[in-house]
C-alpha cells in the first residue's frame, strides 16, 4: 500500500511519555498508509525508542533547537501529507485516518481536535482552555483561519510554497499560516482528528512556556516579513495592553455553539488571564529585540521536562 502521510515525531529526555506517543502513531488503523519519522534530539546515551512497526529514526543529539529538529524531520518526508504531533499528545487510533481524509480536501493545513490528557488539576484544566480552547472538542469542523501550531499537519507541496520564510515557519507554525493565508491557501479544523494533549500543572510553568512561545512568534514574524525599527517599537508598545485582550476575545468567540465549555472556561478565566498577560509580555520583548534565547528555551520546555508530576 502507498504512503499518503508522513507522521514527524521530535522526542528528546522525556523517554516515557516519548514512548506513548510513538506506540500511539505506530497503532493508528491506517499505519500501512504511514511513513513514520522519528527526530531524537535526547541525550546520547539515551536508549532509542522501541518501535513496533517500521520507523525511520533519526538520532540527532546535536541538535539544540526545535525547528532544526523539525526540518531533519521534514527532508526526511516523501508523502503528500506530513502530520506533526508533539511527544506530549496522544493521538487516538483513528487520528491519522481522518487527517489523511481531511487533506483530500482543498486545505494546505488540517488541525486537529483536542481532549486533555491530564485533567485531574485545575491548572491543567485552566492551561488546556488557555493553548487549545479553539480546538477543544467539541470543536467545529470547517475552514479555519487560525491552526495550532507544534500539532499540525499541511500538503507538503503547498508547505514548500511558504519559501525563504520555511526557517520561520518551522519554529513557529504562526508565520506558516499566515504565509499561507496571504497566498489564499486555505485551512480547516477536523474534530475527528482526535488528540489528547498533556498540560504543565502550575501556572508558572504554563507561564513561562507561553511567555517563550510567544517571545519565538514575535521575532520570527518581525524577521520573516522584514519590519523596520518603527513598526517594531509600535507593536511593542501596543502588545502588552492589546494582545491579551485580543486572545481571550478570540477564545470567548470561538465558544459560541460549544455551550458544555462555558462554565471550564469561566473557572479557567483567572490563569487564562494571568497566562496572556504573561505571553504579551514575551510577544512584545520579540517584537522590540527578537527571539534571543526563546526558541533554546522553549525546546527545552517542550521536549525535556516532564508535564505530570511523579511521571
Amino acid at each position: 500500500m502507498s504512503k499518503r502521510a508522513t507522521v514527524i515525531l521530535i522526542v528528546g529526555a522525556c523517554r516515557n511519555r516519548a514512548q506513548r506517543t510513538l506506540d500511539a502513531v505506530c497503532g493508528q488503523t491506517a499505519v500501512d498508509e504511514l511513513e513514520i519519522v522519528v527526530v531524537d534530539i535526547g541525550p546520547r546515551d539515551a536508549e532509542p525508542l522501541t518501535r513496533a512497526v517500521q520507523v525511520e529514526y533519526l538520532a540527532r543529539p546535536e541538535v539544540e533547537l526545535w525547528a532544526d529538529a523539525r526540518a531533519a524531520g521534514l527532508a526526511q518526508a516523501t508523502t503528500p501529507v506530513v502530520a506533526f504531533i508533539e511527544d506530549h499528545c496522544l493521538p487516538e487510533p483513528d487520528w491519522a485516518a481522518a487527517v489523511i481524509e481531511a487533506h483530500e480536501g482543498p486545505w494546505a493545513a488540517v488541525g486537529y481536535g483536542f481532549t486533555n490528557a491530564n485533567p485531574e488539576t485545575y491548572v491543567s484544566r485552566a492551561a488546556m482552555l488557555t493553548d487549545y480552547g479553539m480546538w477543544l472538542l467539541p470543536a467545529k469542523r470547517g475552514q479555519a483561519r487560525l491552526l495550532p501550531g507544534n500539532n499540525i499537519s499541511y500538503k507538503r507541496e503547498q508547505f514548500a510554497a511558504v519559501g525563504k520564510r520555511t526557517p520561520a515557519a518551522l519554529s513557529t507554525d504562526f508565520v506558516a499560516q499566515a504565509e499561507l493565508a496571504a497566498k489564499g491557501l486555505p485551512m480547516f479544523v477536523d474534530p475527528a482528528a482526535r488528540a489528547a494533549h498533556e498540560n504543565f500543572t502550575t501556572v508558572r510553568e504554563t507561564g513561562i512556556t507561553n511567555y517563550a512561545w510567544c517571545r519565538l512568534m514575535a521575532g520570527r514574524r518581525a524577521e520573516a516579513e522584514q519590519w523596520g525599527l518603527p513598526r517594531r517599537v509600535i507593536w511593542s508598545a501596543a502588545t502588552p495592553i492589546a494582545a491579551p485582550v485580543f486572545r481571550v476575545g478570540r477564545l470567548v468567540r470561538s465558544l459560541r455553539g460549544r455551550r458544555e465549555l462555558w462554565r471550564p472556561f469561566v473557572v479557567a478565566l483567572p490563569v487564562v488571564i494571568v497566562v496572556s498577560a504573561w505571553a504579551a509580555i514575551g510577544e512584545s520583548l520579540g517584537y522590540l529585540v527578537g527571539v534571543g534565547d526563546a526558541e533554546r528555551s522553549l525546546t527545552r520546555w517542550e521536549l525535556d521536562i516532564e508535564r505530570v508530576p511523579g511521571d
